[in-house]
C-alpha cells in the first residue's frame, strides 16, 4: 500500500537500504514516478531532479578487518543491472574500503547466491532474481505457449511504468534460465527426488502408454552446436536411438506404406519413413503410467515407425516391471515385434508385457480388431484407458509455438522443464486422484452389474449363459478367415466402410466443432452428398451379392441417424461374419461389451488399492532413504568434492526434504483412510507382503457385495495365504486413521 508523503530529506534516507522501492514524485503539479538512482533537490529555488548513485542491496560481512570500524568507507563500485519481477534497475556494487590496511570487499559470486541473485555473466554484470526465474518457470508450466519475448516484454513494460529504463537481453536471460533449473535440478537429485518417477506406480507399473506427438517438430533453419544442460534426462539421446533404429531395420527387412484395420489407414503404423525436408525433429515420443506421468520421450526423424515406440519399451521394460504396453496402433506393432524378437534376442524379454489397444482408438479399428486387442477387454488392466498419453500430448503440444524455433539444445532443455512442472503437479495431486478414483470406481461398479443383470433379463440370457456368450464373441472374433472373394468386391467393402466412419464421424463432430449455422450448413450439404454417395455404393454391392450376405439399408440409415447411443461405432458389416450363429451376435456383443465393462470395474477396485498401498511405501521408503543418508553424512565433516559449507548445505537440503516428505505421507495416509473407510488399515499397516491379487475366479452372477467380502476379507480376516506370519485377529491391529471424519469400535 503506497505510504503518505515524504519529505526530500526522509526520501533519501528511507530508500538508501529500500533501493528497490518503487518511488513516485509531484513536482510543479505533475505526478510521475522516478527510478531508485534520481533523487529531488531545491536548487534555485526550485524544485528538481538529479541523479544519485544506488547501491546493489546485499548482504555486508560482519567483518572487514580488525582496525576500528569507524575508519571503513562504503562507496560504489563497477555498475551492475539488476533484474527482477518489477523489471530492471541500473545500479551499482558496494564497495568497504579500510582507510588503515588498505582491506577492501565487494560481493563476490557466493555472495549474490546467498542473496537471492543469479550472476547471468562470470564478472556479474547483469543479475537475475531467483523469483524471476521461478516465476516464469511456473507460467510456463500453467501456460507452455508463453514465449520468452512476452515475459520479458512484460518485465520491460513494468521497468517503464516504474519511470526506468531499459532492455533485457533476451539470449542472456535463457541462458541464466536454464543454468539455474539444472542447478535446481541436480540439488532436488541430491535430496533424493525423482522427477519422472510414478510413486503410485513403483515398483510395478500396469500400464506403459506411448504415441508420438507430430506437433513438436523442429525448423532446421534453427541452428546451434552447443550441448544441452539435460541430455538425456527425459528425451533419449540421439545417438542412441540413432544406433538402435539402424541396427533394427539391419536385421530385418522393412515394408514400405502404412498398416491398413478396417476403414483407417494409419501413420504410425508404418516400418520406414521418409525424413522431411525443412524439417530437423519431427516430432516427439513420449511414455507416460496410466497415472500420466512423463518417464522417457526420444526425438522423432522418420515420422511415427514402429522403432521409436520399441525403443522406449526396451529401454522401460525391466526399470517399471510394466505389465501393458499401450499403443493405438497395437495389432500391427506387436506382430512386428514378435516377428523382430526373432532374430534380435535382446528384444525377447519385451514379449512379457501384454499388448493392449488404446480404447479411444479402438473404434476405428474394425470390430474384431477392437475386440481381441482392445484394452477394454484384456484381463487385469482394469479401466485403463490407454488414451493417457493424449492428454500430455495436449499440454505439450501447446509449447511447440515456441520450440519449433528454438535450437536443438534449448529445444531439449525446454521440454524437459516442462515435463518436470507436469510431473510436479501430477505427484503431488496423486492422492486426490487416486481417491476419487476408488470412490468413482465403487459406484460404477455396482451400476455396471445392475445394469448387466438388466441387459440378460431383456435379451433373454440367463446368468449361468452369459460367460458361454462371451467365449463366442471371443471366438467370432478369433476366425479371420474371409473366404475367396473376388477383388471388385473387396473394393466395395473397403469404400463402404470408409464412407460409412467418414459420415458418421463427421455427422459426431457437426456441433462440437463448427460454431456458425452457415458452417454448419455447408457441411450438412457435403454430408447428404456423401451419403447418397453410401448409399448408392451399397446398392451396387447388394447386386453382387447373394441374398444372405447383403446389406440392410435401413438398418445402415438408422445408424446414421442417431448421433449418439447405439451408433454405427459398434456396426457388424455382413463380410465380418462367418460363424452360423451370425444373426445372433449383435446380440452377443451387447452381453460382452456389458460383461467386460464389469470386470474391468472390479479390478480396477483391486489395482487402484494396490496403487494406494505403493504410494504410501513409496514415501516411507523415501523418507528411511533420506534418514540413512543423513545419519552417514553426520559421521564425516565432508561429502565427496562438497566443502564443509556445502556438507552443512546438503544436511540443511536434507532436513527440509524429510519434513516435506513426513508432511506429504501424513496427507496421503488421510486422504487414502477417507476414500477406503475401515479398509484403509491393510494399506496403513506395514505389511511386508504385497496385495494379494484374487486368484480365484468369481461367479460371474454374484454382485458387488460378493466381490468386496472376497477380496477385503483376505485383508482383515488373516488369511494365511495373503499375510504369512502376521496377525490373523482383528484386536491386535493399531487402527489409526489421521484425519477420519468418523470412528468406529473393534471389539
Amino acid at each position: 500500500m503506497p505510504e503518505e508523503w515524504l519529505c526530500m530529506e526522509c526520501d533519501i534516507h528511507i530508500h538508501f537500504k529500500l533501493t528497490l522501492h518503487n518511488r513516485e514524485s509531484c513536482i510543479d503539479g505533475i505526478y510521475k514516478p522516478i527510478e531508485p538512482t534520481v533523487c529531488c533537490i531545491v536548487k534555485d529555488g526550485t524544485y528538481c531532479l538529479v541523479n544519485q548513485v544506488r547501491l546493489l542491496p546485499t548482504v555486508r560481512p560482519s567483518q572487514l578487518c580488525t582496525c576500528d570500524p569507524e575508519n571503513i568507507t562504503e562507496s560504489a563500485g563497477r555498475a551492475v543491472i539488476l533484474v527482477c519481477i518489477n523489471g530492471r534497475y541500473d545500479l551499482h556494487m558496494p564497495k568497504l574500503l579500510c582507510r588503515l590496511c588498505l582491506a577492501q570487499w565487494t560481493p563476490d559470486r557466493s555472495d549474490l547466491i546467498k542473496r537471492g541473485y543469479w550472476p547471468a555473466t562470470v564478472n556479474a554484470e547483469t543479475l537475475f532474481s531467483v523469483d524471476v526465474f521461478s516465476t516464469f518457470e511456473e507460467m510456463k508450466t500453467v501456460a507452455p505457449s508463453l514465449s520468452r519475448q512476452a515475459f520479458l516484454r512484460m518485465l520491460e513494460r513494468r521497468t517503464s511504468h516504474f519511470g526506468r529504463a531499459g532492455k533485457i537481453h533476451g539470449d542472456v536471460f535463457q541462458r541464466s534460465f536454464m543454468e539455474y533449473t539444472f542447478c535446481q535440478f541436480q540439488c532436488d537429485k541430491m535430496a533424493c527426488v525423482k522427477q519422472f518417477t510414478c510413486p503410485a506406480c513403483t515398483p510395478n507399473m500396469l500400464a506403459l502408454c506411448a504415441d508420438g506427438n507430430r506437433k513438436q517438430y523442429r525448423f532446421r533453419q534453427s541452428k546451434g552446436s552447443e550441448e544441452p544442460y539435460f541430455d538425456g534426462t527425459f528425451i533419449a539421446k540421439d545417438c542412441d536411438v540413432h544406433h538402435f533404429v539402424e541396427d533394427v531395420q539391419s536385421k530385418m527387412k522393412s515394408t514400405a506404406g502404412r498398416g491398413m484395420c478396417g476403414a483407417s489407414r494409419w501413420s504410425a503404423a508404418r516400418e520406414t519413413a521418409r525424413r522431411a525436408n525443412n524439417l530437423d525433429e519431427e516430432g516427439l515420443e513420449v511414455v507416460v503410467c496410466r497415472h500420466g506421468v512423463l518417464l522417457k520421450a526420444l526425438n522423432m526423424y522418420r515420422g511415427e515407425i514402429f522403432a521409436y515406440p520399441l525403443f522406449l519399451q526396451k529401454e522401460l521394460q525391466a526399470a517399471t516391471n510394466g505389465q501393458f504396453y499401450c499403443t493405438d496402433i497395437a495389432c500391427k506393432y506387436w506382430p512386428y515385434l514378435e516377428k523382430l524378437a526373432v532374430s534380435m534376442v535382446d528384444l525377447r524379454p519385451l514379449l512379457e508385457m501384454r499388448p493392449f489397444l488404446s480404447v479411444m482408438h479402438a473404434k476405428a479399428h474394425s470390430t474384431k480388431c477392437e475386440i481381441t486387442w482392445s484394452g477394454r477387454n484384456q484381463e487385469g488392466a482394469g479401466t485403463t484407458a490407454g488414451e493417457e498419453v493424449e492428454m500430455v500430448n495436449s499440454y505439450l503440444s501447446r509449447s511447440a509455438l515456441t520450440t519449433k524455433y528454438m535450437t536443438k539444445s534449448a529445444r531439449n532443455d525446454m521440454l524437459t522443464i516442462h515435463a518436470i512442472g507436469w510431473n510436479r503437479r501430477k505427484q503431488d495431486g496423486l492422492h486426490l486422484a487416486l481417491s476419487s478414483r476408488y470412490v468413482k470406481t465403487f459406484q460404477k461398479a455396482q451400476e455396471e452389474s445392475q445394469r448387466l443383470e438388466g441387459l440378460s433379463r431383456e435379451l433373454g440370457c440367463p446368468e449361468n449363459m452369459v460367460q458361454q456368450w462371451v467365449h463366442d464373441v471371443k471366438q467370432w472374433a478369433a476366425d479371420d478367415s474371409l473366404g475367396t472373394q473376388r477383388d471388385d468386391q473387396q473394393n466395395l467393402q473397403q469404400s463402404i466402410e470408409q464412407m460409412f466412419l467418414s459420415v458418421h464421424q463427421k455427422k459426431a463432430s457437426l456441433y462440437t466443432q463448427t460454431d456458425s449455422n452457415k458452417i454448419r450448413h455447408l457441411r450438412r450439404r457435403k454430408l447428404r452428398e456423401e451419403k447418397k454417395k453410401l448409399l448408392e455404393t451399397i446398392k451396387l454391392y447388394n447386386e453382387q451379392v447373394s441374398n444372405e450376405e447383403q446389406i440392410d439399408v435401413v438398418k445402415v440409415e438408422s445408424r446414421l441417424s442417431v448421433v449418439g447411443g447405439d451408433t454405427g461405432a459398434d456396426l457388424i458389416w455382413p463380410w465380418e461374419v462367418h460363424s452360423s450363429e451370425s444373426s445372433n451376435i449383435l446380440t452377443k456383443k451387447k452381453i460382452f461389451d456389458a460383461y467386460m465393462s464389469k470386470m474391468r470395474l472390479q479390478e480396477e477396485r483391486v489395482i487402484v488399492v494396490r496403487e494406494m498401498r505403493q504410494h504410501c511405501t513409496y514415501l516411507r521408503g523415501l523418507a528411511e532413504n533420506i534418514r540413512t543418508k543423513m545419519s552417514e553424512m553426520s559421521a564425516v565433516r565432508t561429502s565427496g568434492s562438497l566443502s564443509e559449507v556445502g556438507h552443512r548445505g546438503l544436511q540443511c537440503l536434507l532436513q527440509k526434504r524429510l519434513a516435506d516428505v513426513d508432511e506429504k505421507f501424513q496427507l496421503v495416509c488421510a486422504s487414502y483412510s477417507q476414500a477406503l473407510g475401515p479398509n484403509a488399515a491393510s494399506l496403513l499397516e506395514d505389511w511386508p507382503q504385497e496385495i494379494p491379487e484374487c486368484q480365484t475366479e468369481l461367479d460371474e452372477s454374484s454382485d458387488d457385495s460378493d466381490f468386496e467380502a472376497f477380496y477385503f476379507g483376505q485383508l482383515f480376516l488373516g488369511d494365511p495365504e495373503a499375510f504369512p506370519g502376521q496377525p490373523s485377529s482383528l484386536s491386535s491391529v493399531s487402527w489409526v486413521f489421521p484425519g477420519v471424519s468418523y470412528q468406529w469400535d473393534v471389539p
